[in-house]
């Protein structure tokens, strides 16, 4: 009996060893996605920085040595961005020609090379109260003087990325020379000194991540995992005590060792449960590390998106008049159709950036879905190209649904050319619509959209992935991956699901599952519509405000081309002056504005005039903290063309 035991019991102590040795791997996983979040999220303080001094050392002011203007223009940037500190110029001979700000005092230089026109980071500086950064980059004034700029932040901005002392009781950023960036532990004590023997060794080996083990300038005892950034070559270290990750594994040893000599009769149970435990336990961590890393990927997704939204609006606005100018021969509309399907199609990839990071907020609301139909009928047909034949079978009880309307309309869109792209020429693509009658009595009904094609299918492995960003089967160059990652974020927050069915050779079923709405928001939904349609256009006395010149003027352009009366304004003083005079039909406004932005602008207008509407039109990615700032105001994001435009005022306009 005994020695019918004894294989059984070694069996049982390998399991249990095994077993520890995975919770380990959990751990350690989990502390290297905190310190990836980390550095990516230092990488996107650095990209903005390097932003800024690009701004400021190719400005005019500074490339004709007009220091007034350039202090003016870093005052600008600074009520945007607190933590910039300072700005010094230096001429070819180091001499010092301008200095703005904070002045640079007992400086430490780590740089390896003279700047170029990149922007590197160079150094620490303790001037004043502040423990800063040094960022410089070259530039050349008007003369051909070259000139290296400057610019300070302060590294406080870093400490507030470092995750809590609770859950990882030392974290720190390092530069390429191993000297503390930020702590969350001594940080001003620490600031730009070198950090132990064991980060040093960790940084000087040149391992992009990894765990180490060591001992802190405290005396704190940890293993530490460390992630470096491929853009700056610095790093970021989270560390956790010596305890966190050995005695638990010598207690679940202990444990389970216990359990299996007391429990042999049940051994067989015991090893397939722990078995199962070990296989969840990996599960998990790996959801949580890449939901840490797309949550960082996904502020910097939101910030580019930002940007190329202020970028596409004079744009799309300029070409969407160019081709309605009868002026304009046939060739020059055919180029400026052209321009505008490629910049609407950028559009379109921003607003997709912004769904990944969900940075976009819906406008959800009823939507009537014959409504809904009749609008992507026309869209869907022209993708098709006459080469498939697009069928709609809806149920004539569907009734309406809660989403937002452009946002869902361009989901089902992205639908039909996925299914496009997957079935052969003249197969039949089919968007089902059916009303589905509540679980229980008085429970939410839900109207299903089902996109049906009889093209290649997907094996279990593409559908299961079909949903995650940047996943694509299509060659180089004719898909994003955000597609199907931006419809299930459209459904998501609408309050519904997707499924995939699919079946290799046979074909593929995307159905969206939305929440139906009650017959009465679908009776308000129709009647605002028809009240919409049936008010004749009549021109406004309007106020366009935008500190974008491109962006103000195409604005003012559109509205005055539909044949209202427009004044326009740079900043949000200047309309509050032109309110105090006349009370304005509406009020076009930009939010991110210097000074002031669009909210504080609202606030102040409605003490003049309570009822004055507002169209709100910003290309801000954080579209929750928009709405919040501004509640009572319709809000119309960036770009959009002269048509979207004029839906937006209508929609102030009735609010």
């Amino acid at each position: 009996m005994a020695s019918a035991l004894v294989p059984l019991v070694l069996f049982a102590i390998f399991q249990v060893g095994f077993a520890a040795r995975e919770q380990r791997r959990t751990v350690e996983a989990s502390a290297l996605s905190v310190a990836d979040k980390l550095i990516l999220a230092a990488d996107v303080e650095t990209v903005r920085y390097g932003a800024l001094l690009d701004a400021l050392a190719t400005s005019r002011a500074l490339r004709e040595r007009n220091w007034d203007r350039l202090a003016q223009r870093f005052g600008e940037f600074q009520a945007l961005n607190p933590d910039l500190r300072g700005i010094a110029v230096e001429d070819s001979a180091g001499a010092g020609v301008a200095s703005i700000g904070l002045p640079i005092v007992r400086s430490l230089s780590v740089a390896d090379g003279t700047p170029n026109s990149r922007p590197l980071f160079t150094g620490y500086v303790r001037t004043g109260n502040c423990l800063c950064l040094m960022f410089k980059r070259a530039a050349v004034s008007d003369d051909g003087q070259r000139l290296t700029v400057t610019l300070l932040t302060d590294s406080r901005q870093f400490e507030r990325l470092m995750p809590a002392v609770s859950d990882y009781p030392v974290s720190a950023l390092a530069g390429p020379k191993a000297r503390f960036i930020a702590r969350s532990v001594e940080s001003e004590k620490r600031f730009g000194a070198l950090s132990s023997s064991f980060l040093q060794e960790a940084v000087a080996n040149g391992a992009g991540e990894g765990i180490y083990r060591g001992v802190t300038l405290e005396g704190f005892e940890n293993y530490t995992a460390f992630s470096r950034s491929e853009r700056t070559g610095w790093t970021a270290h989270v560390a956790l005590g010596s305890d966190y990750i050995d005695n638990p594994a010598r207690r679940f040893l202990a444990s389970l060792v216990a359990a299996a000599l007391l429990s042999l009769l049940l051994a067989g149970l015991l090893i397939a449960f722990a078995l199962r435990q070990m296989v969840e336990a990996r599960r998990v961590a790996e959801r949580m590390q890449q939901a840490q890393k797309m949550e960082a990927l996904g502020q910097l997704t939101g910030g580019l998106a930002h940007d190329f939204n202020n970028l596409l609006t004079p744009v799309i606005g300029v070409l969407d008049q160019l081709t309605r100018r009868d002026s304009l021969d046939e060739r020059g509309k055919k180029l400026a159709t052209g321009a505008l399907t490629a910049a609407q199609r950028a559009a379109k990839l921003t607003q997709q950036l912004l769904a990944f990071s969900r940075r976009q907020r819906l406008t959800v609301g009823p939507v009537a879905v014959d409504i809904l139909l009749a609008n992507i009928s026309g869209l869907v047909e022209r993708t098709m190209s006459g080469k498939h034949r697009f069928t709609i079978e809806a149920d004539p009880d569907a009734g309406c649904v809660r989403s937002d309307l452009t946002q869902l309309e361009l989901a089902l869109l992205n639908l039909a050319i996925n299914a496009r792209d997957a079935a052969p020429d003249g197969c039949p693509i089919i968007l089902r619509v059916t009303r589905e009658a509540a679980a229980e009595p008085g429970g939410q009904e839900f109207v299903r959209f089902a996109m049906i094609d009889r093209g290649s299918g997907m094996d279990e492995e593409t559908r299961l992935r079909a949903l995650e960003p940047f996943f694509t089967t299509k060659p180089t160059g004719r898909g994003t991956g955000l597609g199907l990652a931006q419809v299930f974020g459209v459904v998501e927050q609408s309050g519904g699901t997707v499924d995939i069915e699919s079946v290799v050779g046979e074909g593929t079923v995307v159905t969206l599952r939305l929440p139906a709405c009650a017959p009465g928001d679908e009776m308000a939904v129709r009647a605002a519509t028809e009240a919409a349609g049936d008010r004749p256009p009549s021109p406004l006395r309007l106020l366009v405000v935008d500190d974008e010149p491109d962006v103000r003027a195409t604005l003012a352009q559109m509205l005055s081309e539909a044949g209202h009366s427009v004044d326009s304004v740079s900043n949000a003083k200047s309309a509050l002056a032109a309110l105090r005079h006349e009370k304005f039909d509406l009020v076009v406004s930009d939010y991110l504005m210097p000074e002031m932005n669009g909210a504080e602008l609202i606030a102040q207008a409605r003490q003049l005039w309570p009822e004055q509407p507002f169209l709100v039109v910003s290309g801000y990615s954080d579209s929750d903290e928009l709405a919040r700032s501004c509640p009572n105001a319709i809000r119309l994001e960036k770009p959009f063309t002269g048509a979207q435009l004029m839906v937006g005022v209508e929609r102030a306009l009735d609010a």
